[in-house]
């Protein structure tokens, strides 16, 4: 059965990577951590939710301006050479989401559907960790936020949670923000998604669930017993409902 004939509205299917597909946060944490001993400071890992989802040099910045000192780079070259010991092993999935993308990559020729990841890491970082998951077969594009925007420029960086990453993902697969669904875990990967006019949905983890996920299209706690065929059907639902309201919306104006 060619299922694309009933779910004609998704073309593209967008994953962030750590905290989303792989259960990175904590290693993410020691890292910071371990640098910041390094240079006579400290990371309680209460105050380390409101860095998770960044990218390595915003947080790297973000520390650096915390411990007034201008070791940014310094702090930046320890924290990934921790992380990357701490990765040689493997880090877990996120099991549920793991599942889902796994039976959407099996219908993904029959619904039309391209799957991608689109992450703030680094190339090699986001590499490994689908290698070792054992899903770097399943993707169409793997991009990451820090070596492949450099057509991009902006003044304020191009990584997330700017949407030039979600931009270039459907710029290389042919498909319109209205065709496209982001997964998320952190807010400003969403504010990425929401701001590339993705239908962007937050999937938040232990360190993100705090996050303001106020402006995303859809909440979920997880991807567990969630069929493909639901989840596409709710995605089409909620997209017809927001363009009622806007619909709504312009006529109650012009009225």
């Amino acid at each position: 059965m060619n299922f694309a004939n009933c779910f004609g509205g998704v073309k593209a299917v967008l994953f962030d990577c750590d905290g989303t597909l792989v259960d990175s946060e904590y290693a993410h944490y020691m890292g910071w951590k371990q640098a910041l001993n390094d240079l006579g400071s400290d990371l309680i890992l209460e105050d380390y939710y409101q860095y998770a989802g960044k990218s390595a040099e915003t947080n790297a910045k973000l520390l650096a301006e915390k411990m007034g000192r201008n070791c940014a780079d310094d702090l930046l070259k320890r924290k990934t050479e921790y992380y990357r010991g701490l990765c040689k092993t493997g880090l877990p999935p996120i099991q549920n989401t793991i599942a889902f993308l796994k039976s959407l990559a099996s219908k993904k020729d029959s619904l039309g559907i391209k799957i991608g990841v689109c992450s703030a890491s680094r190339k090699e970082e986001i590499l490994s960790h689908l290698k070792h998951l054992e899903i770097d077969h399943l993707f169409d594009v793997v991009l990451s936020g820090q070596g492949d925007l450099h057509e991009y420029s902006d003044p304020e960086g191009v990584n997330k949670p700017k949407p030039y990453i979600y931009l270039h993902a459907m710029k290389l697969l042919g498909v319109s923000p209205s065709e496209t669904v982001v997964i998320e875990d952190s807010a400003s990967g969403a504010t990425a998604g929401v701001s590339a006019g993705c239908f962007t949905i937050a999937v938040p983890n232990n360190y993100t669930k705090h996050h303001d996920f106020s402006h995303t299209h859809w909440q979920l706690d997880s991807f567990s017993e969630i069929e493909v065929a639901d989840f596409l059907n709710k995605v089409e639902e909620k997209q017809n409902l927001a363009k009622g309201y806007q619909a709504a919306s312009k006529d109650k104006t012009q009225g």
